[in-house]
């Protein structure tokens, strides 16, 4: 689903570069989590969240980094329980905030964040991939 996920959205998928930083997550639970949504007993989709911390967000925050429903279950209502389950847990764990990362041309998923009261801040989030192990250069 992953790999799904990430072709959908047009990042490039790299099985071994992510392994490593699935186990440092899977090793950690204060990192974040993993959830599968399961629709009877079938797997539906899953969702991934990472803590973070920012005082603009009033301290603790959970970012949910990853949505995804399977297509065959799209449009009912997984996307939203899946939400609406990723919000109570951030509360249950103190989180002051969710925020999500979500592609500029993923129209549907928007429209899903905003029905669920999720607004744009209007703000970038840039990033730079830093070197491991030694100083940026």
């Amino acid at each position: 689903m992953m790999e799904a996920l990430w072709v959908h959205e047009g990042i490039p998928f790299d099985p071994a570069a992510i392994r490593p930083a699935l186990a440092v997550l899977f090793a950690d639970p204060a990192l974040g989590r993993v959830w599968l949504a399961l629709e009877g007993d079938s797997v539906a989709g899953y969702a991934m969240a990472t803590w973070g911390f920012s005082t603009e967000q009033g301290g603790r925050f959970l970012l949910l980094d990853e949505l995804f429903v399977l297509p065959e279950f799209r449009g009912s209502g997984v996307g939203a329980a899946v939400l609406g389950f990723v919000e109570r847990e951030a509360v249950r764990e103190g989180a002051g905030a969710v925020r999500i990362e979500v592609s500029v041309e993923n129209g549907p998923a928007r429209e899903l964040y905003r029905r669920g009261g999720y607004a744009d801040p209007r703000r970038l989030f840039l990033t730079k991939r830093l070197a491991r192990g030694g100083p940026a250069t």
